[in-house]
C-alpha cells in the first residue's frame, strides 16, 4: 500500500463513491460524475483546453513560442546569381583580362573580375572559376591575365574554359519565393530566429506560450529555512512554475494565496494568466477553502479526482471567464503526480500541439513488483530507474517509491494499470522531467 498519512487516506475514501462536490454544472460531455481514470482525465484536460489565439510578434519577442503559420521564403534564394566559389567571374573565351567593376555593370567579353563566394556575379557572367583552377600572370602592359587550367592535366591552357554556368548559383536555385521552409507548430528557437532574420523577416506569426499563475494555499508553510513542528517548508512554489516552464509555458512566480475566501476570489479574478494552478485545499471535504470558492463563483467542474495513487486529489475546473484552474494537492508527491498527469496535455493543448492527449508510447518491462495503490481501481504512478539493453528497457522500482527522494532520483514514472505491477509486466513510462510535446510536421520541402 502507498505510504500515505492516515488522515490523507481517510480524506480520500469518500472519493471512492461520490465526491462531496456535486457535478451538476456540466459542460458538454466534459462534466463527468465521479472519479476518472488516469487516461480519461488526460483526455478531458486536452479537450477542455483550446489553443491560444495566434498573433504577430517581433523577432526579439518570439523566442519560446510556436510558429502559427509555415515559415516561407520571402524572395528567391538566392535573390540573384551569386558566386559559388572564391575566384573570378568570366565572360567569353580566354585568356581573360582582370578588371574591377562597380556593382550591376556588365562584364565585357574576354574579361574577368574578382568575386567572393556568395557575392553577386556581374551581368553577362558565363561562369566563375576558382583560384585553384586558373593561373594569373602579368602581360606585357602590366595587366593581370587569367588562363584556365586543363581539367585533365591541370596545365594552363589558353583554350581551356569552365562549363557555362559553372561556379554560379543561379537566382532561385535553392528555393523560389513562397517556398515552405519550416512547418507551422515548429518551436521558435535561437537558430530559427537566425533563419527568419536571414530570410528577411522582422515579425513572425506565433502561437504564444501560455502564461501560468500559481497560487499556494497554506499560511503555515515556511518559505525559508528548516521546517519546524507543524510548519513544513513550501516545496511547490518553485516546483510548479519550473515544471510548467519545461513544458513550454511561461510560469509566473508563485503567489501565497490568503486564507480568506474573499481574498482568494480576488486573486483568481485579478490574475491575467491563461491557466491558474493551485496547491492545497483539494481534498473532498466541503470545508476546504478552494472548494468553497469554486462553488461560490460557480466554476464548471471537469475533473474532481483521478483514480491514481498518488495524485487522486487533483481537480480541474473552468472558471466563469473561460480559463482553466488546475487544483493540486498540498502534498508534494501527490502534487507532482497531478502535474505529470494533467500538465502535459493541458499545456500542449493550449499551445495548439496536435496529439497532446496521446497515451504514453514508451514502455518498459518491470524488473520487480510495484506497490499497490490505495484502491484496486487505481493506476499507480511509480518512480523507476530505467536500464536499456538490446532486449529493450527494464524498470526497477526505487526504494520508498512514494517519497520525494524516489521521485527526485527517478529516470521515469511507470504508469501501472489496475491489476498489473508484477515482475515482467510491460507498462507505460513517462518522464519525470517534462518535455514539450513534439509538433507534427517538420521542415518544408520544395
Amino acid at each position: 500500500m502507498a505510504s500515505c498519512h492516515p488522515s490523507v487516506v481517510a480524506a480520500r475514501r469518500p472519493l471512492r463513491h461520490r465526491s462531496s462536490c456535486q457535478h451538476d454544472r456540466v459542460e458538454g460531455s466534459l462534466g463527468l460524475d465521479g472519479l476518472l481514470t488516469w487516461h480519461q482525465a488526460r483526455q478531458v484536460a486536452v479537450t477542455a483546453a483550446a489553443p491560444l489565439p495566434a498573433k504577430t510578434a517581433r523577432l526579439d519577442e518570439a523566442h519560446g513560442s510556436l510558429l502559427a503559420a509555415p515559415l516561407v521564403t520571402l524572395q528567391d534564394d538566392p535573390a540573384e546569381d551569386i558566386a559559388a566559389v572564391d575566384g573570378y567571374a568570366l565572360c567569353g573565351e580566354g585568356p581573360w583580362r582582370v578588371i574591377d567593376l562597380v556593382p550591376n555593370v556588365a562584364l565585357p567579353s574576354h574579361f574577368a573580375t574578382p568575386v567572393i563566394r556568395g557575392e553577386p556575379t556581374p551581368p553577362h557572367s558565363d561562369c566563375v572559376i576558382s583560384h585553384q583552377k586558373c593561373v594569373a600572370s602579368l602581360n606585357e602592359v602590366g595587366d593581370t591575365v587569367i588562363v584556365a587550367r586543363d581539367p585533365l592535366t591541370e596545365i594552363p591552357d589558353e583554350r581551356a574554359r569552365p562549363r557555362l554556368g559553372e561556379g554560379i548559383v543561379r537566382q532561385g536555385d535553392h528555393s523560389r519565393t513562397g517556398a515552405p521552409v519550416l512547418a507551422a507548430g515548429t518551436p521558435i528557437t535561437p537558430p530559427l530566429l537566425a533563419l527568419a532574420a536571414s530570410l528577411g523577416y522582422d515579425r513572425l506569426p506565433i502561437t504564444p506560450p501560455p502564461s501560468v499563475g500559481t497560487l499556494i494555499l497554506g499560511a503555515h508553510l515556511l518559505e525559508h529555512g528548516l521546517p519546524r513542528y507543524g510548519r513544513p517548508r513550501d516545496a511547490l512554489a518553485l516546483t510548479i512554475p519550473t515544471f510548467l516552464g519545461r513544458l513550454g509555458a511561461r510560469g509566473n512566480p508563485a503567489v501565497r494565496a490568503p486564507e480568506s475566501a474573499r481574498f482568494l476570489i480576488e486573486e483568481i479574478s485579478d490574475s491575467t494568466a491563461d491557466l491558474i494552478v493551485t496547491a492545497g485545499s483539494t481534498a473532498p471535504e466541503a470545508a476546504n477553502l478552494l472548494r468553497e470558492v469554486l462553488r461560490d463563483i460557480e466554476a464548471h467542474w471537469l475533473i474532481d479526482g483521478v483514480l491514481a495513487t498518488p495524485g487522486a486529489e487533483t481537480l480541474l475546473v473552468r472558471l466563469p471567464d473561460g480559463r482553466l484552474l488546475l487544483g493540486l494537492s498540498s502534498d508534494p508527491v501527490h502534487a507532482l503526480a497531478g502535474l505529470v498527469t494533467l500538465a502535459p496535455p493541458l499545456i500542449g493543448a493550449l499551445r495548439g500541439i496536435p496529439g497532446a492527449e496521446s497515451a504514453p508510447t514508451t514502455t518498459a518491462v518491470l524488473a520487480m513488483p510495484t506497490p499497490e495503490g490505495d484502491a484496486p481501481t487505481d493506476e499507480v504512478l511509480v518512480p523507476v530507474r530505467i536500464n536499456r539493453d538490446r532486449a529493450g528497457a527494464t524498470a526497477s522500482v526505487l526504494p520508498d517509491p512514494f517519497s520525494l527522494t524516489a521521485w527526485a532520483s527517478a529516470d521515469a514514472i511507470a504508469v501501472v494499470p489496475p491489476g498489473a505491477g508484477a515482475d515482467g509486466d510491460v507498462v507505460p513510462v513517462i518522464p519525470t522531467t517534462p518535455r514539450p510535446p513534439e509538433p507534427e510536421g517538420g521542415a518544408g520541402q520544395d
